[in-house]
């Protein structure tokens, strides 16, 4: 798969099992993708949340998509995003963070990653003897 089939690949199946590390414990969990594009992957959680202490302390994460026999994992570094109005824009179009928003400190409760310049590498069942590549993202 090339870059645009694979930002393709997660904007059709935006759930990923996203790992971090705590000390030297890895923890898995299922998050869904808020938005790809060619600026990288936006998830968002609250800062309350064992992710996003984990994120913060150690921001080297993997995410993996999968669908019908391929997957995608897409590793790299994840940056805090503190832009009020992509916090906005997600409260807006996720009504249900609203109410914790506002009872928990404002958009200070937000925790907002994007994972930029991820190296992304495929499998499938197709091409389960294939080389390993990996694209940047």
């Amino acid at each position: 798969m090339n870059k645009d089939e694979i930002l393709a690949f997660i904007k059709a199946n935006p759930m990923a099992h996203l790992a971090t590390v705590e000390g030297n414990k890895p923890h898995v969990r299922g998050m869904e993708t808020y938005r790809v594009d060619e600026n990288g992957l936006i998830f968002y959680t609250n800062v309350t949340k064992d992710v996003a202490k984990q994120i913060i302390q150690n921001p080297e994460v993997e995410a993996c998509y999968s669908n019908q026999g391929t997957q995608v994992r897409v590793s790299g570094k994840m940056e805090r995003v503190k832009d009020p109005a992509l916090l906005n824009e997600i409260i807006e179009k996720r009504p249900f963070l609203k109410p914790a928003v506002e009872k928990f400190g404002g958009l200070d409760y937000m925790a907002v990653f994007n994972l930029k310049n991820g190296q992304a590498t495929t499998w499938s069942m197709q091409d389960m003897t294939a080389p390993k590549t990996f694209t940047t993202l």
